[in-house]
């Protein structure tokens, strides 16, 4: 349920399986991308359906990450051995899943993006020649962020950005306009607005930035998994 939660924050489609035999029902229903296993499954343990997809050749092209907090080497290695693209270990990084779909996804389908992003639907404040303005932001990564604005600014200008964090702190950056979409299109899909690329951060930003991300992404998700004890 948790990795499903993640996944759709990066936002892919997720198709739960409950079962071993479920998953393998679905990938003969549905043409998936990626196929996401937890090793020990019910009915039929994760290896066997990973075995059951390489052996499939409807199936064998299709990246499998496998994850477990199983870090036994036989296990790994018998998974690696079954052609399984990657193997995440339990408790899981938010940052090593996203790498694991941008190798299995994105990668494969030639499409660039290599930034955790999340949505990100805060005022963020924007200085661009002097002039002061306070937009709404659409979302966020650890490269830059898409504002709305219905009269885009020229591409190509920087932009000075306060972006803010949690409790009144916010980041300090610089970036520059590198898409503009106006409000003709589609603005069901994207509303108008621009895309800005970070420039020149420190490597204390960007940890400040990643850490932010990570929090909107996972951030109550971890906190599910906590045990807490109620006293009444």
């Amino acid at each position: 349920m948790y990795i499903g939660l993640l996944l759709k924050r990066f936002g892919f489609r997720v198709m739960p399986a409950d079962s071993g035999p479920e998953v393998l029902k679905l990938m003969k229903l549905i043409e998936a991308d990626v196929v996401v296993l937890e090793v020990h499954m019910q009915h039929m343990d994760g290896v066997a359906v990973l075995r059951h997809i390489r052996e499939n050749k409807l199936m064998s092209h299709i990246p499998v990450i496998m994850i477990s907090a199983d870090s036994r080497h036989e296990t790994v290695e018998t998974c690696r051995k079954l052609g399984c693209t990657n193997y995440l270990f339990k408790p899981l990084k938010v940052e090593l899943l996203h790498n694991a779909m941008q190798e299995c996804f994105f990668s494969r389908k030639g499409i660039s993006r290599k930034h955790l992003r999340a949505l990100f639907h805060r005022k963020v404040i924007v200085i661009h020649r002097e002039t002061r303005y306070e937009l709404f932001a659409e979302t966020l990564s650890a490269g830059g962020i898409y504002l709305r604005k219905e009269n885009p600014l020229p591409l190509g200008d920087t932009l000075d950005l306060a972006i803010p964090l949690t409790q009144g702190d916010s980041l300090q950056l610089k970036g520059s306009i590198i898409y503009i979409k106006e409000l003709l299109g589609d603005f069901l899909t994207l509303p108008p607005g621009m895309a800005v690329q970070f420039n020149e951060m420190t490597a204390g930003e960007a940890l400040r930035l990643k850490n932010h991300l990570e929090t909107i992404i996972a951030g109550d998700i971890l906190e599910g998994q906590e045990e807490r004890i109620i006293e009444g």
